[in-house]
């Protein structure tokens, strides 16, 4: 692939592999260590809400200061917040400053999940569009894939640490430190692409207003969706009967999968099209959630492992789809704004989820997430059909 001569494509997949190494656990294992401290599965929704609120003002910040002041520089801020999250899970336990650390805006959105890729998705997005002029779809799911396996990677590591030792906890957090420090550093050896344009200065993304309202609105359903369970689902497989290292070897298993699949999006996109495979891929990935609660663990395991695997295939094919409707010069602020109406939703959504789970209504949180993440697809087509470019 051409795209992987540029030195910063190579910078961006390797900070994507750090990243992801250690989300690749952190989004299952936090919300089992705040139980482990004490937090109730209410509290636990809580500490998700204010994280992706948090996370949402983060992303808005990167995405309007990345286009108008430089995406590089954003990009290493916003790579660091999780290295203040992970300093203050290892220095206490006080369950008022672990509640506090959730302004750091480090939620429980793993692989699969609907509220996007946190504060540095925007930019990320849109640093590979200003460098990758063609194959991009290609390049996106380099990085998705990419991410993934190390997703699996982190998943094995936690399921082998949670397994064979007491303090496990401690171990993953600190491995998470140091890989979250290694990714800040390397970003500083990015060139700085800055675009030195009048237009680059003004605000709002007008350009691309339409588009940016047609995406956000379809997301905002789809995270609306998925937060009541997604953030959440560690601890049904808990209640469940479940061990740590059982869940980890859970995750680990849709990440392979949805590694393996996510290389095959360009191929889809080429025969079914880009709304088509978006639409399909993402309806598969919402309403299979619906029949989870209703059947033996070990086929709920397994159609949890297929609805990762579908959801994520559409992702490369929807950021490339975005970044191409976006005006150049809107891009991060493009994906910021989406991205707002993704995670405002997906955390209001996960406390709706907690006092679900906490009164033990179960189905009634799996069924709701799962049809009501299907408006995400539907509205996309009702949008976009016209796009279709087959």
């Amino acid at each position: 692939m051409e795209a992987l001569r540029n030195r910063d494509i190579k910078i961006l997949v390797i900070t994507r592999i750090l990243r992801n190494f250690y989300f690749g656990y952190l989004s299952f294992i936090l919300p089992l260590y705040l139980r482990y401290t004490g937090f109730s599965d209410f509290g636990v929704g809580l500490y998700a809400l204010v994280a992706t609120i948090s996370s949402s003002i983060l992303v808005l910040i990167s995405g309007f200061f990345g286009d108008l002041y430089g995406r590089k520089k954003m990009l290493i801020i916003m790579s660091s917040m999780s290295i203040y999250l992970l300093l203050i899970l290892l220095l206490t336990q006080n369950s008022i400053i672990l509640f506090i650390s959730a302004v750091f805006g480090v939620s429980f959105s793993g692989v699969g999940g609907g509220a996007g890729g946190g504060p540095v998705a925007p930019l990320i997005n849109a640093l590979v569009a200003e460098r990758v002029k063609n194959e991009r779809t290609k390049v996106y799911s380099l990085l998705t894939s990419a991410g993934t396996f190390s997703s699996v990677a982190g998943g094995l590591f936690s399921f082998l640490t949670s397994s064979e030792l007491e303090n496990y906890y401690y171990i993953l957090f600190v491995i998470a430190l140091f890989l979250a420090f290694i990714s800040t550093i390397i970003t500083f050896c990015m060139k700085d692409m800055q675009v030195k344009n009048n237009e680059e200065k003004k605000v709002l993304p007008v350009k691309s207003g339409k588009n940016i309202l047609f995406i956000s609105m379809a997301g905002m359903f789809g995270s609306l969706g998925l937060g009541i369970v997604l953030p959440l689902i560690s601890l049904w497989f808990q209640d469940m009967g479940l061990k740590t290292f059982q869940i980890s070897l859970i995750f680990s298993l849709s990440y392979i999968f949805s590694g393996i699949a996510v290389m095959f999006s360009t191929y889809f996109e080429n025969i079914l099209g880009t709304i088509k495979s978006i639409v399909i891929f993402r309806f598969l990935g919402s309403i299979l959630l619906v029949i989870i609660p209703f059947i033996p663990l070990l086929f709920a395991i397994l159609v949890f492992i297929l609805r990762t695997m579908f959801y994520q295939m559409a992702l490369p094919i929807r950021q490339n789809f975005s970044m191409n409707i976006f005006s150049p010069n809107e891009r991060s602020r493009g994906s910021s704004i989406t991205g707002i109406f993704r995670r405002l939703p997906y955390g209001i959504a996960s406390s709706i989820g907690g006092f679900l789970f906490t009164i033990e209504m179960f189905a009634l949180a799996f069924v709701s997430a799962g049809l009501l993440s299907t408006l995400d697809p539907i509205l996309y087509y009702v949008f976009f059909r016209n796009m279709e470019k087959n």
